[in-house]
């Protein structure tokens, strides 16, 4: 049986463009409205999508139902970026970051590095996925994987700007600060397309 996907969303405009894209649509994603989430509704899925820029007000009310979802052994989540997760997310710190819009285009150094290049997570992830811009640094827990880092001066440790996580919890986590759903229910940037696909391909698989 294929993985249940559940894609928590607001109901803006870019979620809905994503849910009716053709490639997602074929994962038979569920469609959880974040007004009318309850417990149940979460863990009927294998695996959840936070689609980013969730409305701050209706997402504080399902963060305990995140946090109980990510106890379950098997379980699989993606956050999305520009969800504040350093608030809400035991274990991870996130720090403001100057947002460099248009690199993806004009090729400007961003200081973002891939490492750990040779873990597993990169068979989803691909240069063109991971760069094209971000919405903050994150200082994850002991124990997760720094796919892409900031190396920035007087830093240390460097923040991530993707990291995954099979330590911490239960279930197994990929958090962001790039807010793919956005970008690719806008219609551009076509990092964030790639990004928001090869997340979901992470997420279907056993």
């Amino acid at each position: 049986m294929p993985r249940k996907i559940g894609f928590i969303h607001s109901g803006s405009f870019y979620h809905l463009a994503c849910l009716k894209d053709p490639f997602l649509h074929s994962f038979e994603l569920v469609d959880l409205y974040l007004p009318e989430i309850e417990e149940k509704d979460i863990f009927a899925c294998d695996s959840i999508l936070i689609a980013g820029r969730e409305h701050r007000g209706q997402f504080e009310r399902i963060i305990p139902f995140i946090i109980k979802f990510l106890a379950t052994p098997g379980k699989k989540l993606y956050v999305d970026g520009a969800n504040d997760v350093g608030s809400w997310l035991p274990g991870t710190r996130e720090e403001e970051r100057p947002t460099n819009f248009w690199a993806w285009r004009t090729g400007e150094d961003t200081l973002r590095r891939n490492v750990n290049t040779d873990h597993w997570m990169w068979e989803y992830l691909n240069d063109d996925s991971v760069h094209w811009h971000f919405h903050g640094a994150l200082f994850p827990p002991e124990g997760a994987v720094p796919l892409v880092i900031l190396e920035e001066e007087n830093v240390n440790p460097f923040g991530s700007i993707i990291y995954y996580d099979d330590q911490t919890f239960e279930a197994d986590i990929l958090v962001s600060t790039m807010d793919s759903c956005y970008h690719h229910g806008s219609g551009f940037m076509p990092g964030a397309t790639q990004l928001l696909y090869r997340s979901i391909r992470w997420l279907s698989k056993d």
